[in-house]
C-alpha cells in the first residue's frame, strides 16, 4: 500500500514522502498514530497544492530578505551609551542593543541572533558588524557608539 508520510518516520522516510508499506503496517501502526495517510488521488492532489503554496511562500520570503539585505547594507546605527571619565563605556554594546537600534530605524525583522560581532564593543567609536539573514543573505552595517 502506498502512503504519504505526515511526519518523519525513522525507518521509512521524511515528511511528505510517498512510500510503499504493507497493509498491516499502515492500518495497525501508521494510520492510528497519524503518521501517514493513504496515497489516494485526493491526498496526492492535496499534497501537490500544499507544496505549491510552500514554494510560493518561500519565494516571497526570499524576495523579502533579499530586499532587506540590500537596504541594510551600508546602514549606519548610532548608539549612545553612558561612559566614565576614562572614556570607556559602563557596559559593553552587544548584538541586543544593535538589534534594538535597528528596529527603531525601521528594520522590524532583525533580532539579536542575526547580528555577528567579532567582540563586544567597549569603547566609543565606529565598528563594523555583519547581519546574517535567512536564505544566506548578509549585510555589512556600521555601528557608531557615542558616549553620553
Amino acid at each position: 500500500m502506498k502512503v504519504i508520510l505526515l511526519v518523519d518516520v525513522k525507518a521509512l522516510g521524511k515528511q511528505g514522502s510517498i512510500v510503499e508499506v504493507s497493509d498491516g503496517h499502515a492500518r495497525n501502526f501508521l494510520f492510528p498514530q497519524n503518521l501517514a495517510v493513504a496515497a489516494t488521488p485526493e491526498a496526492l492532489e492535496k499534497k501537490r497544492l500544499r507544496e505549491e503554496a510552500l514554494k510560493k511562500e518561500s519565494h516571497k520570503e526570499l524576495s523579502l530578505f533579499g530586499d532587506l539585505a540590500a537596504k541594510l547594507d551600508g546602514h549606519e546605527v548610532l548608539i549612545e551609551q553612558k561612559m566614565n571619565d576614562n572614556g570607556t563605556l559602563y557596559g559593553a554594546v552587544g548584538a541586543t542593543q544593535i538589534a534594538s537600534a535597528l528596529k527603531k530605524d525601521g528594520f522590524k525583522q532583525i533580532d539579536s541572533s542575526m547580528i555577528h560581532l567579532d567582540e563586544p564593543l567597549k569603547e566609543p567609536g565606529e565598528y563594523a558588524a555583519k547581519v546574517v539573514l535567512p536564505h544566506g543573505f548578509e549585510a555589512d552595517i556600521r555601528v557608531i557608539i557615542e558616549g553620553k
